[in-house]
């Protein structure tokens, strides 16, 4: 029988960061069971050799563009060979800070074509892409480098100047961005909307700022516009502008916002970061009279509903509202299924964080003014079952026990609260509306 020979993959992957590097060449020496094998050096880098990266995957395919390996994360990191023939291969790399934020496709039905999905409730991360073609030949050792390429936006720096005092709420809206990305590069037809929360700067009179994470976005489709939302207790108030360009890949965003009246619209532009390819600063002001869009404000009320969730509680003073999930689960038995379970839900239009459990306080609330499920029950994503509900109490788990009925019911606060897949999930999040 004639013996069948193989190639082993060693691959050093460099992917991740927004300083991004590239690996060094580490030579690796495997002893194969055959006399005669392949050895297959990958290097995927970015132009720059400063830092080293975070995270890895790469797609093996054959001359048919058939996915014929994956050169997992873990086995980047710990520079596991890959078993695979001699022959011509195409490699696709993808890399992140953080790939957990993203469902990829399976070896058994990746094509390059494939598009690159976020998980539920997950936001953008830092993304790269490579993609090379090479031949490896039987008894020799084959080196090849991937030259990654960033695909993302990033937003650092935003902050809103002027803003007049009566404004409790100030956002910034930026699209059309693209949605999503095929590990080939190119970009799907869908769109999305970034939306910025600011906070106002309790040192700096009319001064909002954002002082959150750095925020992923793939570019532009087109010239995007910028809408800055103020609200009111009463009203709310939108300003559009319209940039001349669009926003390219591998640069950092810089907005800084001038609420005046009768200044004109101006646009700065410097692209200076050595990793990234620059920065695009802009600056814009805005004029009291140009309003694109302003509405008056309709107060969610508790115990009432908001575009279909039940609402737990709302604060008029800050224009947020915490708001019930429709559908109840159970199955929860320790806290990385909750976390699991939590980030799987989508989240709802203007949510300020994730879902999380209700505290003890909202659980009473929910409970004791929610409509219980009957017989005549028509709408089951809007009422509460009997039974015992999860929560948390000082920071750690707790449950309320349900009893009843919509004439008559009774609440039980439980000692001792444990994790059983035979209680009630129905978690919550904040919105700002």
């Amino acid at each position: 029988m004639k013996k069948q020979k193989f190639c082993y993959a060693a691959v050093t992957a460099c992917v991740g960061l927004c300083s991004l590097g590239s690996c060094t060449q580490e030579e690796m020496a495997y002893q194969g069971e055959e006399e005669d094998i392949s050895k297959l050096k990958v290097i995927t880098r970015t132009d720059d050799e400063s830092s080293k990266p975070e995270e890895g995957k790469i797609y093996i395919f054959n001359q048919n563009n058939v996915c014929i390996d994956t050169i997992s994360p873990s086995a980047l990191r710990d520079n596991t060979p890959t078993r695979i023939k001699p022959g011509t291969v195409k490699l696709i790399a993808i890399g992140s800070n953080d790939l957990s934020a993203y469902n990829l496709p399976y070896k058994s039905t990746v094509t390059d074509s494939s598009i690159i999905k976020l998980n539920s409730g997950r936001a953008l991360t830092d993304l790269i892409l490579g993609t090379t073609t090479t031949t490896l030949e039987e008894g020799e050792t084959t080196q090849t480098d991937i030259t990654m390429s960033r695909e993302v936006i990033c937003l650092k720096h935003l902050t809103a100047d002027n803003i007049p005092d009566d404004i409790i709420g100030t956002e910034i809206m930026v699209g059309p961005m693209y949605k999503n990305i095929k590990l080939n590069g190119k970009y799907t037809n869908d769109v999305d909307t970034i939306r910025i929360a600011l906070q106002k700067d309790p040192n700096e009179e009319g001064v909002w700022v954002y002082k959150g994470d750095s925020i992923f976005s793939l570019p532009s489709k087109g010239n995007p516009s910028f809408i800055l939302r103020l609200k009111t207790s009463d009203t709310t108030t939108e300003y559009t502008y319209q940039l001349n360009r669009p926003l390219t890949k591998n640069h950092f965003v810089k907005l800084d916002i001038d609420f005046r009246e009768g200044i004109k619209t101006y646009i700065a532009s410097s692209l200076s970061n050595p990793v990234w390819e620059g920065t695009d600063s802009i600056k814009y002001q805005y004029q009291k009279e140009d309003i694109s869009n302003e509405v008056s404000v309709k107060h969610p009320e508790a115990g009432g509903r908001y575009n279909k969730y039940y609402v737990v509680s709302v604060d008029k003073s800050k224009r947020t509202a915490v708001l019930l999930r429709r559908k109840g689960a159970s199955g929860v038995t320790n806290d990385s299924v909750l976390n699991a379970r939590l980030n799987s839900i989508n989240r709802p239009e203007w949510s300020i964080g994730g879902w999380r459990l209700p505290t003890i306080d909202e659980c009473k609330s929910i409970l004791s003014t929610a409509r219980i499920v009957d017989e005549k029950s028509v709408d089951l994503n809007y009422e509460v079952d009997p039974g015992t509900y999860y929560c948390t109490k000082d920071g750690k788990l707790a449950t309320v026990t349900l009893k009843g009925n919509n004439t008559k019911r009774t609440l039980t606060e439980n000692d001792n609260s444990c994790y059983s897949a035979d209680y009630i999930f129905r978690p919550v999040i904040e919105i700002s509306y």
